[in-house]
């Protein structure tokens, strides 16, 4: 079986695939001041409520764009597993090409996207990541990872906001009521709804734009990804599972 860990800033995501079938998933916070063995300990429950033993365990592929982790779930694996993982860089084999200025520089979960979007979809696709940003990425008709856009993400903007200003709180990322709100609540939670929805249509509007892409899949995946499809006018998908999938085609390639 294939274990496949995504490590963000935010949320950990920890898959088991048996052979092509995800058995289940788990997303948690992502915790930076964990130890390895807090991690296998961790893992290794989540294994026992997927009924799954460690030594069914024969492969296993990370995604991390938090190194100090990187280094906790590297020692987990070896303590736990016994298995050296496959780390999701630009060094390996890849379901798409990658064709951008800095290669290196680009994150492991937009790697991962950009592979399962491609597999699964095919090209022209555009992937929407929601975590601790807002993580636009672009891949062509022939496969090739062309780059994308990141933005702070909702919540990441509220934290901010709400930490600078001293009258005002965080809320949730929701559908609100009405546009103009009748309380400071209702103001925060339309202006952060709104405010992310026509964010995210006007910058898909100038990558279709920009591309000359006819007709691209547009896909959303994250944590916050449920919701605004319903009123997007480009996303055409919710794809929670994206991110593990793209691990599996690449664990696959490798």
């Amino acid at each position: 079986m294939l274990l496949a860990i995504d490590i963000g800033n935010t949320n950990t995501v920890v898959g088991v695939f048996d052979r092509d079938r995800l058995r289940d998933y788990f997303r948690v916070a992502s915790s930076h001041h964990l130890t390895s063995d807090e991690a296998g300990l961790f893992v290794t429950g989540l294994l026992d409520r997927m009924e799954v033993r460690p030594d069914e365990i024969n492969r296993i592929v990370v995604s991390s764009v938090v190194p100090r982790l990187s280094t906790v779930y590297e020692r987990m694996c070896a303590r736990f597993f016994k298995v050296e993982p496959l780390w999701v860089s630009v060094d390996i084999t890849l379901p798409v090409t990658i064709d951008i200025d800095k290669p290196r520089q680009v994150g492991a979960d937009r790697i991962a996207n950009a592979a399962a979007a491609f597999v699964k979809y095919g090209g022209p696709v555009i992937v929407i990541d929601f975590g601790t940003a807002i993580n636009f990425d672009v891949v062509t008709e022939q496969g090739a990872y062309i780059g994308g856009v990141l933005v702070p993400g909702p919540e990441t903007s509220m934290a901010e906001l709400a930490r600078k200003a001293a009258r005002l709180f965080e809320v949730r990322l929701a559908e609100p009521e009405r546009a103009v709100g009748r309380t400071t609540a209702q103001a925060l939670q339309s202006g952060l709804f709104y405010g992310t929805l026509g964010q995210i249509d006007f910058i898909l509007d100038r990558i279709i734009a920009e591309t000359g892409f006819t007709s691209p899949t547009v896909v959303a995946t994250g944590g916050l990804a449920n919701g605004i499809e319903k009123h997007s006018r480009h996303i055409s998908k919710v794809d929670p599972t994206l991110t593990l999938d793209g691990l599996r085609y690449i664990a696959a390639a490798n």
